[in-house]
């Protein structure tokens, strides 16, 4: 039985098969895989810390105080550390899925790699925020009120108010950091979850 047969037994019609039969460029349904996606999101964030790394890094020389200096220190080894794991991540996607391992198992492995990779970023993060938010209140309250670091943050009121704004930002930060992943790969992950669970 040719294929034309086994078409028109499955109720598809001459026309869409004529159709698929005469299609030339399959690269915009190429585009369309969610392994295809998440690699490119992931250089676009992998350029976009690299940005944001050198902001710090050339800020690191235009303010004068050495807790700031800390918590820049500490931002520059967050984006490097994440960077060199995004990087791993993304050489490690293999769009072109082996041929040696299950279609299922090759797809799992990416889509657990991912989870492992946000999972390191939201612990880490959860270390970084205050230590940044801490930096970001101290550069701003000795620039607003043009006193040294001791005797702006030595004090019981500005201590407090410290307080509340980590309480504040922490979870700001934290998530506002899952709300970006979930815009740049929560979608895509969930059409790989999807095929995955089709396999099963």
């Amino acid at each position: 039985m040719d294929i034309e047969n086994v078409w028109q037994r499955s109720g598809g019609s001459d026309d869409a098969l004529n159709k698929m039969m005469q299609q030339k460029d399959f690269s915009n349904l190429h585009s369309k895989l969610p392994l295809n996606k998440l690699k490119k999101n992931l250089l676009i964030g992998l350029l976009l810390a690299a940005f944001i790394t050198a902001f710090y890094v050339a800020s690191f020389f235009f303010i004068g105080i050495w807790q700031v200096h800390i918590a820049i220190a500490i931002a520059i080894l967050f984006n490097i550390i994440v960077g060199f794991d995004t990087w791993k991540l993304y050489t490690n996607i293999n769009v072109n899925v082996s041929t040696t391992n299950s279609l299922k198992d090759e797809l799992q492995k990416n889509y657990s790699s991912f989870q492992r990779w946000w999972r390191i970023q939201e612990r880490l993060g959860l270390f970084v925020y205050p230590i940044a938010a801490t930096g970001g209140f101290i550069l701003g309250g000795v620039e607003g009120s043009g006193k040294p670091v001791e005797a702006f943050l030595y004090n019981p009121k500005m201590l407090l108010v410290l307080g509340v704004t980590l309480l504040i930002l922490v979870p700001i930060c934290y998530y506002g950091a899952r709300w970006m992943f979930n815009y740049a790969y929560g979608k895509h992950l969930k059409k790989l979850k999807a095929s995955i669970d089709e396999l099963s």
